[in-house]
């Protein structure tokens, strides 16, 4: 999928998916390997100069789901808790119960509030 960056909003997706058809328009995943080597390539020597010294966090599109909160450090941490924390936990309690409804497994879910530190 096309991904944009909107200054002042931030990642976009000019198409994105809505319904289950619109799966039909995304790349056959066997093309992988080879239009996107260069980032395995690059995870390879990214962890054997680590060398095991700190762990190392990519994003993936699936099968982990990622919410991001963008503004959590403009927030402050009593901000962050009035005006999104409340919001995040809705968000995870819905896809936790929208997945058990349509009889699916549960997903791992990664929160990433940029420059929240305050909020762990």
């Amino acid at each position: 999928m096309e991904v944009t960056m909107i200054p002042g909003k931030g990642p976009s997706f000019p198409e994105p998916l809505r319904e289950e058809r619109d799966l039909e328009h995304l790349r056959d995943p066997a093309a992988v390997a080879s239009e996107l080597g260069y980032v395995f390539q690059a995870i390879t020597l990214t962890r054997q100069k680590l060398a095991g010294r700190v762990p190392l966090i990519g994003f993936a599109g699936a099968p982990a789901l990622q919410l991001f909160e963008s503004h959590a450090g403009h927030l402050g941490s009593e901000l962050f808790s009035k005006f999104a924390l409340p919001y995040i936990r809705d968000v995870a309690k819905r896809v936790k119960a929208g997945l058990q409804e349509a009889g699916l497994a549960p997903v791992p879910m990664i929160i990433f509030a940029k420059d929240g530190h305050f909020a762990l």
